[in-house]
């Protein structure tokens, strides 16, 4: 299976959520060697992409007002390049994980 996507778009997403993970996601008070975020790619059944960041915070104040670009306008970028981003806590482990899945189709924007 293959994905039909903006390509573009995707890179920009990724950037853009790698960029916050980077900002927001690493704790300072932490050395750098144990410093760590996560990017996993997959697609679903339905030919969308799915990419996911996880980093070592497991909060996210504001995260609705952040997605409507109340907050800074990396993620209000992200959904304006059609993705649905949402975010979550892993069932194992620590910190969170910032999601957006991109369908196959042209996006309006």
């Amino acid at each position: 299976m293959s994905w039909h996507g903006d390509i573009l778009h995707a890179v920009e997403v990724v950037s853009r959520l790698v960029d916050n993970a980077v900002r927001h996601g690493l704790p300072t008070h932490l050395p750098v060697e144990d410093r760590r975020l996560s990017l996993t790619a997959s697609l679903t059944n339905a030919g969308a992409v799915v990419l996911d960041v996880a980093d070592l915070v497991p909060t996210f104040p504001d995260s609705e007002a952040a997605i409507r670009g109340e907050k800074g306008r990396g993620l209000w970028h992200v959904a304006r390049l059609g993705a649905r981003v949402t975010w979550f806590l892993p069932q194992e482990g620590e910190g969170k994980t910032v999601r957006a899945e991109l369908g196959a189709g042209p996006v309006a924007t």
